[in-house]
């Protein structure tokens, strides 16, 4: 079979491998779409992982059903979660799987999507497998995983209707929060982007305000549409130390900082702006896949729109530019 291999820094190739199998309480899956993840772009960037197979934002149809597995059979149309619990660490002993101090990872830790077939191990219905309904098509399908993670910061952060709520970075992932935080009923949403497309995005997905990072004084700005006082929430975004510092400094005092974005590089934190303003912080890193595909179904939250560009499986190397340096570029996806 044809998948896209790590080979290095900037480097992705697209290789014949062994076809993949069913293991024993695994699953055999044809993959339809992988999307490129922001962390597959760290990966990118860093030459990281190098050898190991691509992706874990997939969906596609069950082929291959090993013995153990119970209410999946070929024909279905499944997404995943992406990881595999170690099944060891101490949350993992407490029945919080979620919680996994040494989560494996497709992509990473093991054989991920970017293939015409994955193979998905361990495989429980409604807990790291999720079905599709019928009408939910499988490029949206392949957006479920980071919508996912969208739901379950918002869920995390407990972000009420009366708040007013600041998203700093608006790619896949704070869209997904922008269009989560609509479909709740927030009354005041305040977006953060530096490229032009996403800001567009930003708006259309429920945004009240939209503000030009690259040109403008978001803190400032902020500060001056909330009278000073500063937003309830606030999602970072970015994942960088700018990005940081504005979450610190546009929240209210006793407001929310949910941190929901990896970070390449370690920064400096003054905490003195913590203490001094009670601030909650909040490391986001999990997701929540029932209610992802509950907002999908429901039409409550599309993310069809934000689908962007679309490769061939051959053109994965493509795929990874177009997804690091094309200014319109919000998600990408490989079609397998």
């Amino acid at each position: 079979m044809k998948a896209a291999i790590w080979r290095g820094v900037n480097d992705v190739a697209v290789e014949n491998v062994p076809d993949a199998r069913a293991e024993i309480g695994g699953i055999l899956v044809r993959v339809k779409h992988c999307g490129i993840c922001g962390s597959d772009l760290h990966h990118y960037r860093l030459g990281t992982c190098q050898g190991t197979i691509i992706g874990h934002e997939f969906s596609g149809e069950v082929v291959e059903v090993g013995d153990g597995v119970e209410g999946i059979a070929c024909g279905d149309r499944v997404t995943d979660v992406g990881f595999r619990p170690c099944g060891k660490c101490y949350w993992c002993r407490q029945g919080a799987p979620q919680r996994c101090a040494s989560l494996l990872t497709f992509g990473e830790n093991f054989p991920g999507a970017m293939a015409e077939y994955v193979s998905l191990p361990d495989v429980k219905l409604n807990q790291n497998v999720f079905k599709l309904p019928a009408h939910i098509s499988y490029a949206e399908g392949a957006t479920i995983e980071p919508l996912a993670i969208s739901s379950f910061a918002v869920r995390r952060s407990r972000v009420q209707p009366e708040h007013t709520v600041a998203v700093i970075g608006a790619g896949m992932i704070g869209l997904g929060i922008i269009r989560i935080l609509k479909a709740n009923g927030v009354g005041r949403i305040i977006a953060s982007a530096r490229r032009a497309s996403r800001q567009k995005a930003a708006g259309e997905s429920g945004a009240h305000l939209v503000i030009d990072a690259a040109r403008e004084d978001a803190v400032q700005i902020i500060s001056d549409a909330t009278g000073g006082e500063g937003v309830d929430a606030v999602f970072d975004c970015g994942g960088n130390q700018t990005t940081f510092r504005q979450a610190l400094a546009v929240t209210r005092r006793g407001g929310k900082v949910n941190m929901v974005a990896l970070h390449e590089q370690p920064f400096t934190v003054d905490p003195c702006q913590i203490i001094s303003k009670n601030l909650t912080l909040l490391g986001i890193m999990g997701s929540h896949f029932p209610s992802a595909i509950e907002y999908i179904s429901s039409g409550k939250v599309t993310t069809d729109p934000l689908i962007t560009h679309r490769f061939p499986l051959d053109r994965a190397k493509e795929a990874f530019e177009t997804q690091l340096r094309d200014s319109n570029a919000i998600k990408v996806l490989v079609d397998t």
